[in-house]
């Protein structure tokens, strides 16, 4: 059985198995679900796709489509397998391996999630850039700045259209006996963009 019976995104950190895999935390989550502007019948790749948080929110909101996970972390694939059991979603396929090599055997896809490139970002996005139709979709999230201003030039190097990067930080709230701290999470950037070139709405 689904243990997410809602139709929003941002399905709670402690709904996943974890372990000690990196994980995009749900607000942030959130946030990529509405950048990928997914439709029901939508194929995504994720990639460095962690303990598979990201394939999954997206699993459950492409009934009609597909997802694959490509993670080459032993660990996290086991993550994986676990959440994918455990939220009952069949249209999630977990792919092992390195990402610029794994993400050429994907026949077809529309939407791209990079949350790990395990410093195969120019690889990946010139893959990409090859492979996503006209106005295919993919988002990028990055802690560090050299990593977004990496991801910026490639985007730019490549036919991508419509690059929009925002920073977002998180603040949650700890008890702390009578009173609740915000304590500031890491910021993250998310940059997105549309793959240039004619639509095709066949």
């Amino acid at each position: 059985m689904n243990k997410w019976q809602y139709l929003t995104p941002g399905i709670p950190d402690s709904y996943f198995i974890r372990g000690k895999v990196p994980m995009t935390k749900e607000e942030v989550r959130a946030i990529v679900m509405g950048k990928l502007r997914l439709k029901e019948d939508s194929v995504l790749v994720d990639v460095g796709a962690g303990t598979g948080s990201v394939s999954i929110e997206a699993a459950l909101m492409t009934t009609g489509g597909m997802v694959y996970g490509i993670e080459h972390n032993e660990e996290a694939l086991k993550l994986q397998a676990e959440n994918k059991k455990a939220f009952g979603v069949e249209n999630f396929e977990i792919l092992q391996g390195r990402a610029k090599e794994v993400i050429k055997t994907i026949p077809l896809y529309d939407r791209v999630f990079i949350g790990g490139s395990g410093g195969e970002l120019k690889e990946i996005l010139h893959e990409v850039n090859n492979r996503l139709p006209a106005g295919g979709r993919v988002v990028i999230t990055a802690v560090t700045i050299e990593t977004s201003a990496r991801a910026l030039e490639e985007l730019k190097n490549n036919t991508f259209e419509d690059i929009e990067v925002i920073a977002v930080s998180i603040s949650r709230g700890r008890n702390t006996g009578k009173y609740t701290l915000m304590e500031a999470q890491n910021t993250i950037n998310i940059i997105s963009a549309s793959k240039g070139g004619i639509v095709n709405e066949g």
